[in-house]
């Protein structure tokens, strides 16, 4: 009797275990091995999870203070740079709603030192999040990301997922060899 319990126990403990345990998470539907590389004009096709765009980052240039743009940090770092961004074109190939890749994309403006700026948010009109809200497979939006530089120039524009931090793409402004901006 003894044994028969201890066989019913261990039995209920095995199907619980397996019947509670958490499903393993699905793999993505797609994602490219590497992220791809290219240098300004340059369109170049991302793939991540569920959606896949062409993406074009077209130049980099200060700018004016766009609406809605706050300073970040000590007031010594505003005298030394400013609002720049970056006009970039997203042809949305997939994705599961208008809005997903304004939820699943950033991007950073990094410098050859290693500092990396965060898009600013803004009420520019010509904002690259705002117009990426309504982007439904098929279209195609023209916008810019704006970031506070205030140390070294951007060198480097970064395509970013932010919920995981995976690299998306990136376009080069500098070219090895070639002197420093």
């Amino acid at each position: 009797m003894l044994r028969a319990m201890a066989a019913m126990i261990a039995g209920l403990t095995a199907v619980m275990a397996f019947g509670l345990a958490p499903q393993a998470s699905a793999a993505p539907k797609f994602t490219d091995a590497i992220a791809p590389i290219g240098n300004l004009g340059d369109t170049l096709h991302v793939r991540f999870d569920d959606f896949a765009a062409d993406v074009t980052v077209h130049d980099v240039v200060p700018t004016d203070v766009p609406p809605g743009w706050t300073w970040n940090g000590s007031p010594r770092w505003r005298a030394t740079g400013g609002p720049w961004k970056a006009p970039i074109t997203v042809h949305v190939i997939s994705a599961p709603n208008p809005f997903q890749l304004s939820i699943s994309t950033t991007f950073k403006g990094v410098t050859p030192y290693a500092d990396a700026y965060t898009a600013k948010h803004t009420d520019a009109p010509d904002s690259l999040e705002t117009a990426l809200l309504n982007a439904p497979p098929g279209s195609t939006v023209d916008g810019a990301v704006y970031w506070d530089v205030y140390r070294g120039l951007v060198t480097n524009v970064v395509m970013l997922n932010p919920q995981t931090g995976t690299h998306l793409a990136q376009w080069n402004i500098w070219q090895p060899g070639t002197p420093l901006p």
